[in-house]
């Protein structure tokens, strides 16, 4: 190799290591540079240096697709240069309308444009030139432009096929550029929702209503980039400070703050927002006074206070019928201040928004919180739940420790042992009266419920056969009267002979004896007359239901039972049946205190709110079968007459009871499985 081709071959070596390097710079450009005039005057200056061409012109194309010269550098060499680049020559602008329609980059000569120019000798000198194109694309790869570069003529079609394909890499740097603008724009609407994600989830983070108050506070000045920011709770009449940013303690009765709170009741009392940026135009006078004395004291040059409320939630317009009357809940205010700087509505309303949307959720849902009934003991509970569940290890642990207490409290704690049983309750002093002869009953002077005397009538029965034997008895006493009397008359008057005499005598014997005998059957007759009264046998309180409607013309017999009375007043007693499972308990209980009878503890079934007392007197020894087949041992339980009157109208005799039979102290284990016990040794171990 010669010494000339060495050279030569050092020389483009060079030229190339620099377009590479001028590449790279551009390309850090396009991702560093924000400025687009900037970036176009760098790539253009560039362009022009490392290629030698006379000048660099950037072409874009508008909506109406009218392009349009926005950068440029160097300068073209001639004046037919000028007349061709001109941005009102058509042939050009066409030219270049064409590379943005076919999308491809073209090279062409100076000499294509010549009917475009004038005919001028003095142009006809001016030596030819080139005029490379290449199309600009945005970062929709979408062709918004032509790059164009004014090279000299003379060189070959390969440096020309050169130049164009460098081109084509320099075109590539804008849609790189607006790509890297689109990220950053991207980037930094992200790091804002970034900004605002935080926001919403550090308000949301605690649920005491202080606490909250303290993180919409400083979160809220940090997203607004303000001065200060605090947060007022409304107590139902007025506002009171309860956060202040960037401050953990502050004194309520600071004037400062006070006139704070005044500005924020203001503001709540009237739903109104206020925005003062110096002037309090269009404002109350009293509000605007209150205002005023703040700002003499805060010193802020914007003052913005937003009503806080807790808003009725959304629904579709049916379901918003029932909700038409509900109200927005007033919760207090958030003022937010710059000290030094004139904001503007339209620069924070955005940041505003969504800061009072979420600081009125936060502080509603904390002063729900706050209003929970026994709150400090449910959390103290909530707490407990945590040490004693948080993994399998601790609930292993509590369901052992829980296991052993329990078992513990079976074997050592005692527990009066009940054997609960049914039964009846009657009066002590009770009868039942019996119809003593036979009558159809035509007349009832009780009803249930009434009370009688011992000897009051009660019922009155009617016996038509016995009326006529008395009626008959009567007249057959009168006939003997009568003739009694005229034999003793004959007697008397003399006129008979001795047999006569003595045959009256006979016959008045005879009479005499037949009246003897009706008498006695009149006095006989007449009793059983007075057996057509029933009666009262004692003093009490007629117990049999509903008498009228069951006797009235029920014809009675001897030895019927009608009526039931009882002392409703006095003594009652309480027949229990004991099962023979339980007959067991209840005499070792009797056993261990003879002296002492069983308490018993009962309910009534006309009135099982009370629980009523009483003494077990008696058991029985001789079991009796029951109607469902099962045995079962009588047992008696006298209640004292105190407790029952106030329960006059509810005492039924007869009615059912619930008892529970006191048998002792035993462990609770074994009152609460007894039964199971008692099944167990009986079918399994027996």
């Amino acid at each position: 190799m010669s010494a000339g081709e060495s050279k030569y071959e050092d020389k483009t070596t060079a030229i190339r290591d620099e377009v590479r390097r001028t590449i790279q710079q551009l390309n850090e450009l396009a991702q560093s540079e924000r400025d687009f005039d900037q970036f176009c005057e760098a790539v253009l200056s560039n362009v022009v240096k490392i290629t030698g061409a006379h000048g660099a012109l950037l072409w874009q194309v508008n909506g109406d697709s009218q392009p349009r010269l926005t950068h440029q550098s160097g300068s073209p060499p001639h004046l037919t240069a000028q007349l061709v680049t001109a941005q009102n020559n058509s042939q050009h602008i066409n030219a270049v309308m064409e590379v943005v329609t076919r999308q491809e980059p073209i090279g062409l000569t100076s000499d294509a444009f010549a009917d475009s120019i004038s005919k001028d000798p003095n142009l006809a000198r001016d030596e030819s030139f080139l005029l490379l194109f290449s199309p600009v694309y945005d970062r929709a790869k979408k062709c918004c432009g032509t790059l164009e570069l004014l090279q000299r003529g003379d060189i070959t079609p390969a440096a020309q096929d050169g130049y164009l394909r460098f081109l084509v890499q320099i075109a590539q740097l804008f849609q790189r550029w607006f790509e890297q603008q689109d990220l950053a724009r991207l980037t930094q609407h992200a790091d804002k929702w970034q900004d605002k994600i935080e926001y919403v989830t550090e308000v949301h983070r605690f649920i005491k209503p202080a606490e909250t108050a303290y993180s919409i506070a400083n979160e809220a000045r940090r997203l607004l980039n303000c001065d200060r920011v605090s947060v007022a709770r409304w107590n139902g009449s007025r506002c009171k400070i309860e956060a202040i940013s960037s401050q953990d303690r502050f004194d309520n009765r600071a004037n400062v703050v006070r006139k704070l709170g005044a500005v924020a009741t203001s503001s709540v009392s009237a739903d109104t927002p206020f925005w003062i940026t110096g002037s309090t135009d269009g404002i109350a006078p009293d509000v605007a006074r209150q205002i005023n004395d703040y700002l003499d004291e805060g010193h802020s040059r914007t003052l913005v206070v937003l009503p806080l409320l807790a808003r009725p939630p959304a629904a579709a317009d049916l379901e918003m019928r029932s909700r038409r009357n509900l109200k927005a809940r007033k919760l207090g205010a958030l003022i937010i201040e710059y000290f030094d700087a004139d904001v503007k509505r339209e620069q924070i309303t955005e940041n505003c928004d969504l800061i009072v949307t979420q600081a009125e959720l936060a502080m509603e849902n904390a002063r729900v919180h706050g209003e929970i009934f026994l709150l400090p003991i449910w959390q103290r509970l909530g707490g407990l739940q945590n040490l004693l569940f948080r993994d399998h290890f601790a609930k292993t642990m509590t369901g052992l420790v829980a296991l052993g207490l329990l078992t513990l409290l079976m074997i050592f704690f005692p527990k009066e042992l009940k054997m609960k049983v049914d039964g009846v309750m009657h009066p002590t002093q009770r009868q039942t009266i019996y119809s003593k002869t036979d009558g159809i009953i035509t007349k009832i002077l009780i009803d249930e419920r009434s009370d009688v005397k011992r000897g009051d009538v009660l019922l009155e029965l009617e016996n038509q056969d016995l009326a006529l034997q008395i009626t008959e008895a009567k007249l057959q006493f009168e006939t003997v009267v009568h003739q009694i009397a005229d034999a003793n008359s004959q007697l008397s008057g003399g006129r008979l002979d001795r047999d006569e005499k003595a045959e009256a005598a006979d016959t008045l014997q005879l009479l005499n004896a037949r009246q003897t005998n009706l008498n006695k059957q009149l006095e006989l007759l007449e009793r059983k007359k007075s057996f057509l009264q029933i009666t009262s046998p004692i003093d009490g309180t007629i117990v049999t239901p509903q008498p009228k409607r069951r006797l009235l013309n029920f014809p009675a017999s001897p030895n019927l039972a009608v009526l039931e009375v009882a002392d409703l007043s006095g003594t009652w007693q309480i027949d229990l049946k004991i099962p023979q499972n339980k007959i067991g308990y209840v005499t070792q209980a009797m056993q261990s205190n003879p002296v002492e009878p069983l308490e018993v503890e009962f309910r009534i079934g006309t009135n099982p709110n009370l629980i009523l007392r009483g003494k077990l007197v008696s058991v029985s020894s001789l079991a009796v079968t029951s109607a469902a087949g099962t045995t079962e041992y009588k047992a008696i339980v006298d209640a004292s007459s105190e407790q029952f009157r106030e329960l006059k109208n509810e005492l039924r005799t007869g009615a059912g009871v619930t008892a529970k039979i006191h048998c002792g102290s035993r462990s609770l284990g074994f009152v609460c499985f007894y039964q199971v016990f008692d099944w167990l040794r009986t079918h399994v171990f027996f």
